[in-house]
């Protein structure tokens, strides 16, 4: 998934600063996409873009020169967008979050016709290709949809306006930011606050909508599949302080802790200390331990193990979740996640993550570090059901690589976390939400929810 951000502003009411907006708002979308950053602008006379390698603060704070216009779409994520294009039915900047499964399939059919490919035939120039063969934008976004296999969130930015569109599945999200004199699609809203936008709503699945003159007008739908929104958008992928239909991502990972400090209080299991994997396990460790605390005020239980961060992130490391090469992700892992320097020797530790992937950076480098402090168990709990199939509609996660499906018994996913600790036996527990405590702690109902990476 990478992070989308559109402007369109009316030049006689805005009051803002176009290019602060557009430039702040896309930074706020840096945890969806660290390769590369880009933005394009519409002027009144021509489409301007610039795009560069790195992180999007660092390489665009100080080459923002003639950006200025009245519409204009960032993008922060794996490759290079958006995409500039001359087309018979005009110029446009294209810049899109998801996969496209049968990419090499589409590739393959054009150059059957003789078409090429600057860049390899990636996904975006795939999608650039399938619209400029509409007799407009619409009609080339809803022919595009129906080629494809997999899921997307889009911009399209023309001399028109800027057009936004959302899969039929609803998949990935976008939601709508408004202030006066200007309107925006964002894939989260978690920068609009600081920036006096007010949340309107999400985009339906399958809208299309086009951002013009700080207004927005819904222009057409993709027709297709149920509705199918990723439930990992709540558990993982978002800011914390997103919400998506309706509903925070921070109180979803609240609620789903919860969940699991219920089920530790049933079997009679309470730590002496309960930590995040930060920053992604946060929210889940402190749902979990007001879970505690409420049963105490309740008068249900006699004690509540400690909250404390044990585990610190080095803030200028990378993200370990989004690289696609493996030793590049335990690199990232390795170098963000410290220890604290206090001493916790003989305590009873619960770790809460947001989820399990993979299971070796866990092995490899989390339990040795936290073994080096002194504790005396470890004690995993993971808010995200198993994860046992990977997800064809992102870039993360590969067949056969996920550690619930290669490991199947718990005893022996135990084991395994430990295997690389001086004591073999310090990983005690392992422990799981289920489905249907994902589905409660999202609220939408689960025909709408996308839980096929818990499926088996």
């Amino acid at each position: 998934m990478a992070g989308l951000f559109a402007l369109s502003i009316d030049p006689a009411v805005y009051r803002g600063k176009f290019l602060d907006d557009l430039f702040w708002e896309t930074f706020y979308r840096q945890h969806l996409g660290e390769q590369y950053g880009g933005l394009s602008t519409w002027d009144g006379k021509k489409i301007k873009i610039q795009t560069h390698r790195g992180l999007f603060r660092h390489t665009f704070q100080n080459n923002l020169m003639d950006l200025e216009g009245t519409e204009g779409i960032g993008y922060c994520g794996h490759t290079r967008e958006p995409l500039f294009v001359h087309s018979k039915i005009g110029e446009m900047s294209v810049c899109f979050s998801g996969n496209i499964i049968n990419r090499q399939e589409l590739v393959d059919e054009f150059k059957n016709f003789d078409h090429t490919f600057e860049r390899g035939g990636d996904d975006i120039e795939v999608i650039v290709k399938l619209i400029v063969q509409g007799v407009d934008i619409i009609d080339g976004i809803k022919r595009m949809a129906e080629k494809i296999k997999g899921a997307f969130a889009l911009l399209v930015l023309t001399k028109e306006g800027i057009y936004a569109a959302r899969c039929s599945t609803g998949h990935w999200p976008l939601v709508i930011g408004e202030k006066k004199g200007a309107v925006a699609v964002s894939s989260e809203s978690g920068g609009f606050k600081n920036f006096g936008f007010k949340l309107v709503r999400d985009l339906k699945p399958g809208e299309i909508v086009l951002l013009k003159e700080g207004k927005i007008e819904t222009k057409g739908t993709i027709s297709g599949e149920k509705v199918q929104i990723c439930s990992f958008v709540w558990v993982y992928t978002a800011f914390p302080n997103g919400v998506f239909e309706g509903v925070p991502a921070s109180l979803v990972r609240k609620r789903l802790g919860a969940a699991l400090a219920r089920r530790d209080i049933e079997r009679g299991f309470i730590p002496d200390i309960v930590t995040p994997v930060p920053d992604s396990g946060r929210f889940h460790a402190i749902g979990y331990h007001q879970e505690f605390c409420r049963q105490m005020m309740e008068g249900k239980i006699r004690r509540v193990p400690l909250y404390d961060e044990v585990l610190l992130k080095w803030p200028y490391a990378g993200r370990s979740f989004t690289p696609q090469d493996e030793e590049e992700r335990k690199l990232e892992a390795h170098i963000k996640l410290l220890v604290s320097g206090e001493n916790y020797i003989d305590k009873v530790l619960v770790i809460n993550e947001d989820s399990i992937v993979r299971g070796t950076q866990t092995s490899e480098n989390l339990v040795p570090k936290v073994e080096s402090i002194g504790v005396k168990e470890i004690h995993f709990r993971s808010s995200n059901p198993e994860l046992n199939s990977y997800c064809p509609y992102g870039k993360t996660t590969k067949k056969g690589e996920l550690f619930a499906a290669k490991i199947p018994s718990e005893k022996e996913r135990i084991e395994f976390l430990g295997s690389k600790a001086e004591n073999k036996q310090i990983v005690k527990s392992l422990k799981y939400n289920t489905i249907e405590d994902l589905v409660e702690a999202i609220g939408p109902p689960r025909e709408q929810l996308c839980v096929d990476c818990d499926l088996l």
